[in-house]
């Protein structure tokens, strides 16, 4: 396709008869030695060829670009080719046929199974395709690197976007808004085969979604293609919704992950922490990086919300010390993106290069010769009226610093139902309401909690119904968090649905005077749900047999009513000792709401998982808080009983010893039998269970 000239198109130009004098040539660093430097990391042949190895394979990845459009060298292409070959040659193909950089999963070296990961793929493509865009724009490249950018194209299209929207881990709620997620199943590679593993589902970091949005934004630059340039409205769109608006500074700053779909929370928390990174601020500064491209592209963000970024960065510098943006830790970092619009930014960024190391010097000249110009000015649309610019609402976040909807939408005829999930950082009443569609009238409140100072997660139920009227009634409305003098609101639907077809029902919910027994000996209840957790051999208790869980399992015995039953089981503590951070397996129960109350083996600074057993309720934080059960750690099989039958005075024992319970942590009943192994101290292996009634 023809290519319309832009501002950057034009700087090429001048930097192309710059370079006719030797003296320019002389200046520049040279593309040979520059790629030998790079190749020569270690870590590309230490790190395997999953995600790891993307990152590292990643790093100065674009270097040879940003010297080429500073000193229209061909040679710095040539040079392009030969980092990128290095990484091209680790692709291999899933079962499906599909390439992408498989190995472990990332922190789990030596993993029985493989996976590749979004973000491993897309910070390799996204130099593919900025390569092929450079080529594209120029006809006098065709001859000699035409070829290549087709490749690159054709690769990126293949497994950019056809891959993960084949897998289906493109998620797009209500709203319009849209995120990746984490893919269901690990690969066998040694028999071609996929394993499922659908309790791996969970939204992808930040960084991560909008690092494969940039390479579908290269990729409309290049083919016009409308549904890649939707993709990226659709994420970066609701990046601008995850803002929280600090307005005494009139700045804007934004957590490392956000729960969006409805395999994101369980319980009262999501599934990871929320919050602003607490000690690796590059994710941030990439993060700003990538918005400023999008910028430039002419979509998405405006000159206001760069102003806004701006004023975050300096205020993140106090005082000669960086802190994070929302001033919790220490980790700050300069967000050099920004230094063609702000002096002081641009002022420290090139302090940084002056040591003329590394890249230093090729940083320098693309950011004097192709960015400074520029200015307000957006690099490939210089037309500020043909901008596409997405609104939203500021809304504060300094005390609500999570608020979302999970899903955003509620089906009549499924009775299904809403999260109306957030985080709190401050005391308080915390008041969630039914708004009308424009936010002017209150239906109703849904919901008033008291939460504390230290901050928590809730996340109470919606059924759509309308309070003002006692009915669900179809149509658009928002929910309002209100919290002191903050308020923050997301628009729902009520929909009346289509009724989805009914798997074949199993056993309904124990009923008073019934028992449930296991001991694995024989065919398991239909009542199970099983991912990577199989009947085995390999130890038991009362028998021959045991069930050996490497990921998850749940005997579901309930609904969404808690019951008063007794659960007893036996669990194999296999008598792993721990080093630093690590996590054993998990074994207990789970509540109506959603929430894992169980026993664990764990080692922290603060609790010596050597010696005793830990225990969690996810609703407080996931599986970040752990608390000591004071019962010792027993090699071998013990008997755990998790007793209900009383809700107003909750019994749990291990090996015979009660466990130091929080009232406030301890559930008054359960619906499930909860299983988790681990491959620090697992897998895990459970006999002889038994849920009674009475």
């Amino acid at each position: 396709m023809k290519m319309k000239a832009s501002f950057v198109g034009i700087a090429m130009a001048a930097a192309a008869a710059l370079w006719s004098s030797g003296a320019a040539r002389a200046q520049a660093p040279d593309p040979e030695a520059t790629v030998r430097a790079v190749l020569a990391n270690p870590r590309l042949r230490s790190s395997g060829s999953g995600e790891g190895f993307a990152w590292h394979a990643s790093s100065q990845s674009e270097i040879y670009l940003d010297a080429y459009e500073a000193y229209a060298d061909p040679r710095w292409l040539e040079a392009a080719e030969k980092h990128y070959a290095m990484f091209l040659a680790k692709l291999q193909k899933d079962p499906d046929g599909y390439e992408g950089w498989i190995g472990d999963p990332i922190r789990q070296q030596g993993a029985e199974l493989s996976t590749d990961a979004l973000v491993g793929d897309a910070i390799l493509l996204a130099p593919l395709v900025r390569y092929a865009l450079i080529v594209k724009k120029d006809p006098a490249l065709q001859a000699k690197f035409g070829a290549t950018a087709d490749r690159y194209i054709a690769l990126a299209t293949r497994i950019g976007w056809e891959k993960w929207n084949r897998r289906g881990c493109y998620y797009q709620d209500a709203a319009g808004w849209g995120s990746y997620h984490t893919y269901g199943r690990l690969m066998d590679l040694q028999n071609n085969r996929w394993v499922d593993a659908p309790s791996r589902v969970i939204s992808d970091n930040l960084n991560k979604h909008y690092r494969m949005g940039i390479v579908l934004l290269r990729l409309w630059q290049i083919t016009g293609n409308p549904e890649y340039k939707d993709r990226v409205r659709r994420i970066f769109g609701r990046a601008k919704t995850l803002w929280r608006y600090f307005p005494d500074e009139d700045r804007i700053v934004w957590n490392f992950w956000m729960p969006h779909g409805p395999y994101d929370i369980e319980g009262r928390a999501p599934k990871s922490w929320v919050s602003v990174h607490p000690d690796r601020p590059g994710y941030q500064a990439g993060e700003v990086d990538m918005f400023v491209e999008v910028y430039d592209a002419g979509l998405v963000f405006e000159a206001d919300d760069l102003r806004r970024m701006i004023r975050t960065n300096l205020w993140m510098y106090n005082e000669g010390r960086w802190r994070s943006a929302d001033g919790a830790t220490g980790a700050g970092a300069l967000w050099s993106a920004l230094a063609r619009f702000e002096p002081a930014i641009e002022e420290r960024f090139l302090a940084g290069l002056q040591d003329g190391r590394g890249n230093a010097v090729i940083r320098r000249d693309h950011y004097q010769k192709i960015l400074k110009p520029l200015g307000f000015r957006r690099q490939f649309q210089p037309d500020e009226s043909k901008a596409e610019v997405t609104r939203v609402p500021l809304q504060p976040g300094r005390f609500l610093s999570m608020t979302v909807a999970i899903p955003d939408r509620v089906e009549i005829v499924n009775a299904t139902r809403l999260r109306l999930a957030c985080q709190t950082r401050t005391a308080g009443t915390l008041r969630i309401e039914l708004l009308d569609a424009d936010g002017r009238e209150s239906l109703g409140v849904l919901h008033e909690i008291e939460v504390g100072a230290q901050g928590e997660y809730q996340a109470p139920f919606w059924d759509g119904t309308n309070p003002k009227t006692g009915r669900k009634e179809p149509g658009r409305y928002q929910i309002r968090w209100t919290l002191g003098a903050e308020r923050r609101a997301q628009p729902v639907w009520v929909v009346e649905g289509e009724r989805r077809a009914e798997a074949e029902k199993g056993p309904g919910p124990l009923v008073k005077g019934q028992t449930l027994a296991q001991d694995f000996e024989g065919e398991l209840d239909p009542r199970w749900r099983l991912d990577r957790a199989e009947v085995s051999e390999e130890q038991a208790h009362g028998g021959k047999r045991s069930l050996k869980v490497n990921g998850q399992a749940q005997l579901v015995f309930g609904d969404a009513d808690d019951l008063p039953v007794r659960v007893t089981f036996w669990v194999w503590d296999a008598g792993a000792q721990f080093t630093a951070n690590a996590n054993g397996p998990a074994w207990g129960v789970s509540t109506g709401a959603g929430d894992k109350f169980a026993m664990r083996i764990v080692w922290r600074s603060y609790h010596d998982g050597n010696k005793t057993y830990a225990w969690y309720n996810t609703g407080e934080n996931q599986w970040f808080n752990s608390k000591n059960s004071r019962v010792p750690r027993k090699a071998g099989w013990s008997p755990w009983v998790f007793d209900f039958t009383n809700p107003d005075a909750v019994k749990v024992t291990g090996d015979g010893r009660p466990v130091a319970l929080v009232e406030k942590w301890t559930p008054r009943g359960a619906v499930s039998v909860f299983l988790m192994g681990s491959r620090e101290g697992g897998p895990l292996y459970v006999d002889d269970i038994a849920v009674e009634y009475p």
